[in-house]
């Protein structure tokens, strides 16, 4: 026999549940004024944020425990957490006897089969929908456990299918990030909410909808490539899609941004891989277009993997083709045929855009002059590294000083 718990303030409200598990269940449960083992079952009120909190503690230091959120009607928008945090259901005040039950019973029966538990998306939606709200954040919630390869069913992911516009799951993921050139600060303040509305726009005019996910220095926007396609960058429609909507933000606002896409994931609980993909492909030097690269461009072969290794680690020293190509003992000629082929870069190319990658992080995150920078990273004179850096980025290393880095959340 389990056990039920009750943390609710109003004693009325926590005698009027346990009346009904004695009405109802009192063969499968009883009612305990404090919490035991084993399996415990506790409903939590949630009047405030910090009540959240507990239940994170909670969950945390007994595992066993199921855990039925009760939450006030004026903290329903913060019921996501409920999935975040991997909850099987929730409740809102007033809570119904048939809902209080129902819900009492689903747990039962996923005890008693560990496959079975699941969080119950349908019953979080409907309870979700009583505040007229939209699913938004759920769906928010629901895509970052997927990336964190959190979810590890099918059914789950079923289950989670109403989240969506047109119920389709995400299978590729682009990494986005960016800075505001030579504009006022309202539009450093409103440059996510206008990159998601150009992209969403953007993507719904080809019948494609993007969803979208903020982190303090990335954006990622994740779409369902049609079937058919073994890349983003074979979807032409998507790819052409993408660049006019870079680049009316750029004319328009003063927005550059610079994006890594990951591959297709045709088996949806695969989309953490894209992420990792998409990430990777974002701080990797380009193949063919800067503000685009693609994780299936980056070279898989093992001997220009371990020069490029090499490259990163000592771009501030003067480097040679010969010295590269003697740390894998193959010729001065063939390494250059063999680094072209798989980077679409010379090797002089690749490592001037190293080193420009490293100096937009020293302009962005220290105070050395750009003299300074240019003599660090082994440019031959300031004017050299001023007029490569502008050739690549598009300004110059001082206006580039002057531009805001986009923070999404």
């Amino acid at each position: 026999m389990y056990t039920v718990t009750f943390e609710v303030k109003e004693p009325a409200e926590k005698e009027k549940m346990a009346a009904w598990i004695h009405e109802e269940l009192k063969e499968e449960l009883s009612v305990s004024g404090h919490r035991r083992d084993p399996l415990t079952i506790t409903v939590v009120e949630v009047t405030k944020l910090f009540d959240w909190v507990k239940i994170h503690r909670l969950k945390k230091h007994h595992q066993n425990c199921i855990i039925f959120p009760l939450i006030e009607p004026s903290m329903l928008k913060t019921s996501p957490l409920a999935l975040e945090m991997k909850l099987q259901t929730m409740l809102v005040k007033p809570v119904k006897k048939h809902t209080f039950i129902k819900s009492i019973k689903k747990v039962l029966t996923s005890a008693a089969n560990e496959s079975a538990i699941i969080t119950n998306y349908g019953d979080m939606t409907k309870t979700y929908k009583q505040g007229n709200s939209e699913l938004l954040p759920f769906q928010e919630a629901f895509l970052r456990r997927l990336l964190r390869a959190e979810v590890k069913s099918e059914e789950e992911l079923f289950a989670a299918r109403p989240y969506f516009p047109d119920h389709s799951v995400p299978n590729t993921v682009c990494f986005i990030q960016g800075f505001i050139h030579n504009q006022p600060r309202e539009t450093a303040v409103n440059a996510p909410m206008l990159i998601q509305a150009a992209f969403k726009d953007a993507f719904s005019a080809i019948g494609v909808l993007p969803s979208f996910l903020a982190y303090k220095k990335h954006l990622l926007m994740l779409i369902q490539v049609p079937h058919g396609y073994t890349s983003f960058q074979h979807f032409q429609d998507g790819e052409e899609t993408f660049l006019r909507a870079a680049e009316a933000l750029k004319e328009k606002h003063g927005i550059h941004l610079f994006t890594g896409v990951g591959s297709i994931c045709r088996e949806p609980l695969m989309l953490s891989h894209s992420y990792r993909e998409a990430r990777k492909a974002r701080r990797t030097p380009h193949y063919n277009r800067l503000s685009l690269r693609y994780y299936e461009e980056i070279t898989k072969n093992p001997l220009i993997t371990s020069c490029t290794k090499y490259i990163a680690e000592n771009c501030q020293h003067d480097l040679t083709t010969r010295q590269v190509a003697n740390q894998i003992n193959i010729s001065v000629p063939y390494f250059c045929r063999l680094f072209k082929k798989e980077t679409g870069r010379s090797f002089v190319e690749y490592v001037t855009f190293v080193r420009l990658q490293r100096a937009v992080w020293m302009l962005r995150h220290s105070d050395k002059t750009i003299e300074q920078i240019a003599d660090e990273l082994g440019f031959n004179t300031p004017n050299y590294f001023s007029s490569t850096f502008k050739k690549y980025v598009g300004i110059t290393p001082s206006e580039y000083r002057m531009t805001d880095e986009i923070l999404f959340v």
